[in-house]
């Protein structure tokens, strides 16, 4: 099993949209992949309610409560996805001793925050469009 780390800022958008998605991806796909999802500066206690929308209207549900990295061992995950450069700076810096740079992958994209429901939706389906291309 292929253990991955899915990285946004707070946890509330990308990140667990994305863990949603490639989870359902590999179930779909059969394959030994397993994702679970952080942030590097968590505020709050929920997901962002258009994510909940945008996830349902492709048939998945969520409960998702968001969670700071620190609650992962880091060494636990094969490979670790950001959102943007930015973080991978910044989980790079946070695990410094670690040398983790190699694992991250930068996915390069965009906080739909504050951008419509249909921002939401173009992030989602980049988001699928990556993981079906990744997940074999």
């Amino acid at each position: 099993m292929k253990n991955i780390l899915i990285v946004c800022t707070s946890n509330k958008t990308r990140s667990p949209m994305a863990m949603e998605i490639a989870n359902k991806v590999a179930r779909e796909k059969n394959a030994p992949y397993f994702f679970k999802s952080a942030g590097v500066a968590v505020i709050g206690s929920h997901i962002d309610d258009n994510v909940v929308e945008v996830l349902e209207e492709i048939g998945i549900t969520t409960d998702h409560t968001p969670t700071h990295i620190s609650e992962y061992d880091i060494d636990s995950f094969d490979a670790i996805h950001v959102m943007t450069q930015r973080q991978k700076i910044t989980l790079c810096s946070y695990y410094k001793e670690k040398d983790i740079a190699d694992k991250v992958t930068v996915l390069g994209i965009s906080d739909p925050y504050y951008n419509g429901i249909q921002a939401y939706r173009d992030c989602r389906d980049s988001l699928i469009e990556f993981y079906r291309m990744y997940i074999k």
